[in-house]
């Protein structure tokens, strides 16, 4: 039986179409998720597997076919990798994990990367684009053009008390999850941000970390999502996460603005210890190198590191963590020499990076 691990991954896999023009230094990224059910149909979990294979048949081929997508592909989850399920984690910030998925579910991607959809998870279908340009707003309506257009082909499951029928009760209604996530590193080192959040907090609104836990801050990343689903309608949750995010952003700038003016000691301690961390460490977890470039990213915004791009370190943001990181290297990496690999990987990214102070 051929090694799923050893196979060369699917040619969409390893692009860096999406975040490799990443020019954002404090908007990193924004996701629209949709869920449906296809009306007659049990949830997944209560799906035989011939079932199943048959929902994916259904909807793929009226996908495959749809004038809103470029280029996009099938992808069975049985036959990739989990390195390749790793990957897609890693690329749609998904907090959901794909390695137990496996006959009857599958993906639809994009050629550029920004679009997904998954088959058979806890949903029957579940629409994700990602937008790297702060345009919320155009991303939520080319998944709802998606989603129309599909739903001529297929009758979702719709209540008319609690509208898209979904596998979680608490994401009934309109099933819609929007997500931005803002990199905060100002209030954060200067230790204001949970004063910032009490002051704009918003019951329709939730903050976590970029991993879905409220506590864990990786990479100075908030991801802010809408808390309900039913009750509400599309426009009221994207305009209130657009609202928040206008906000909080003043006070993050202006927050930089105050450091920049200040000097201050602190920050630059803590740039400059980045700086070191990334440049000499011989071994390096993806978390510490997470914290340390978003530090980079705020040095440069600052104008204390000098001879990289922000776009330079979006991309290095993405690239080390571990499924990323594999597809820079054409040789199979040992586990255990990931987090050297890892670490020689950013050296070589940040020749020519040096303080400006």
């Amino acid at each position: 039986m051929k090694d799923k691990e050893n196979k060369k991954s699917h040619s969409i896999f390893c692009e860096n179409k999406l975040w490799g023009n990443n020019k954002n230094s404090l908007w990193l990224a924004s996701t629209i998720q949709l869920y449906r059910n296809i009306e007659k149909y049990k949830f997944p979990a209560k799906l035989t597997a011939d079932r199943r294979k048959q929902i994916v048949s259904l909807v793929s081929n009226e996908l495959l076919g749809s004038s809103h997508l470029d280029k996009p592909t099938l992808l069975k989850a049985e036959e990739l990798s989990t390195v390749e399920k790793e990957f897609l984690v890693e690329h749609f910030l998904t907090t959901h994990s794909f390695q137990e998925t496996g006959i009857g579910e599958a993906f639809i991607l994009e050629e550029k990367g920004d679009f997904m959809a998954t088959f058979n998870l806890r949903n029957h279908i579940h629409f994700e684009l990602i937008d790297t340009n702060g345009d919320l707003e155009s991303a939520w309506k080319k998944a709802i053009d998606m989603e129309t257009a599909l739903g001529k082909a297929v009758n979702y499951s719709y209540s008319p008390k609690f509208g898209f029928l979904t596998a979680d009760p608490g994401q009934c209604g309109t099933a819609l999850i929007a997500t931005a996530y803002l990199q905060l590193s100002g209030l954060i080192h200067t230790e204001v941000i949970d004063d910032k959040l009490d002051e704009l907090a918003d019951d329709s609104l939730m903050v976590t970390g970029i991993q879905g836990s409220p506590t864990e801050i990786i990479g100075d990343v908030l991801a802010v999502q809408n808390n309900y689903t039913l009750g509400v309608n599309e426009e009221s949750i994207v305009t209130s996460l657009r609202s928040f995010i206008t906000k909080i952003l003043v006070e993050e700038r202006a927050s930089r603005s105050k450091i920049k003016a200040d000097e201050n000691p602190q920050i630059k301690d803590k740039i400059s210890r980045a700086y070191a961390i990334l440049i000499h460490s011989y071994q390096i977890e993806a978390v510490e190198a997470l914290n340390a470039i978003s530090l980079l990213k705020l040095g440069i915004d600052l104008e204390w590191i000098k001879g990289i791009s922000i776009e330079q370190l979006n991309l290095l943001f993405f690239n080390c963590r571990r499924a990323h990181l594999l597809c820079q290297f054409k040789e199979k990496i040992p586990q255990e020499e990931i987090l050297h690999k890892r670490a020689e990987f950013i050296h070589n990214t940040l020749k020519g990076v040096e303080l400006g102070f």
